[in-house]
């Protein structure tokens, strides 16, 4: 029997989905969820829903961690893993003293268990002989927007808080890669950053984010070198409690748009300023991997 796969029928599958404790079937007839027995199943009046186990549930937090490793919440999480006791309760409780990796964590579950129901119903359509949907239904963009503010840089105003992301980013090296390679890596990226903002100090546009508390969450800033067709990245940071969230790829974004308009031809990222984890944004964004640069031809 057809049903038709609302937004709130969803959400109540994914809540039924979760619950390892009682066994659930939906009610075609009246598009709702039913606790019944599985022999009371018969794939016609009363259907199973999408098969969920605690080992999916595993797996969807080794996959979060895997995407989502520069949160800052992320070395308490591999340590709860490693553990093995009681994963899935210190998991839940650890993300609540990290409000924002949290809420990308329910985001990405939510997203995860979405893309299984829309397999299971397409399966379903096609057994009724009719089209399966397109999966768009279940995507959404990775950054919550109304979360977050982004406006242009402006020096007076944003240059201390952008030096101090950048002094944090610094420091980071300097833990990521311990000893003298930490800090000889530190202290060559710092001269690079320093260098290439004091010869731009006039001329450097970009953007900022800020959070709805005003805490300052990222930036980028760019600039022409010596062209008015060219412009270089000169800095990319986002504060490390607000990762993961899709703020670089809206800085990227928001500056190739008004790069565009400005009628720049090239938008050029140096490799030294490209961590692995940004590579494929960068190529969504339509940017071309050179021998030393990442280049966007934008006009």
């Amino acid at each position: 029997m057809f049903f038709e796969l609302t937004d709130s029928l969803c959400a109540d599958i994914l809540f039924a989905m979760e619950n390892q404790q009682q066994n659930f079937g939906l009610d075609a007839k009246n598009s709702r969820i039913v606790q019944c027995e599985p022999e009371s199943v018969d794939e016609e009046n009363i259907y199973s829903l999408p098969l969920w186990t605690s080992a999916d549930g595993y797996s969807l937090l080794e996959d979060f961690i895997a995407k989502y490793k520069g949160i800052k919440a992320c070395g308490e999480l591999k340590q709860i893993l490693l553990e093995g006791r009681g994963v899935f309760r210190n998991f839940k409780n650890t993300l609540k003293k990290y409000p924002e990796a949290d809420k990308r964590f329910h985001f990405f579950k939510n997203k995860v268990m979405k893309k299984t129901v829309c397999e299971w119903y397409n399966a379903l359509r096609e057994s009724w002989g009719l089209e399966t949907l397109d999966q768009d239904f279940y995507e959404y963009d990775d950054l919550v927007l109304e979360d977050f503010a982004f406006r242009t840089f402006s020096a007076d105003m944003d240059s201390g808080n952008v030096a101090f992301l950048a002094g944090a980013f610094f420091e980071e090296l300097k833990i990521q890669f311990s000893g003298e390679l930490g800090s000889a890596i530190s202290l060559q990226l710092k001269d690079q950053f320093d260098s290439i903002n004091a010869l731009t100090k006039n001329c450097t546009g970009g953007f900022v984010c800020r959070t709805l508390s005003d805490e300052f969450a990222g930036c980028i800033l760019y600039s022409g070198l010596s062209s008015k067709k060219v412009a270089f990245l000169n800095a990319l940071f986002v504060n490390q409690n607000y990762r993961g969230l899709g703020i670089a790829r809206e800085l990227l974004s928001r500056s190739i748009s008004t790069l565009t308009e400005d009628g720049i031809q090239f938008f050029i990222i140096n490799n030294s300023f490209v961590p692995k984890m940004l590579k494929s944004t960068l190529t969504d964004l339509g940017f071309e991997e050179k021998d030393f640069a990442f280049v966007a031809e934008l006009n």
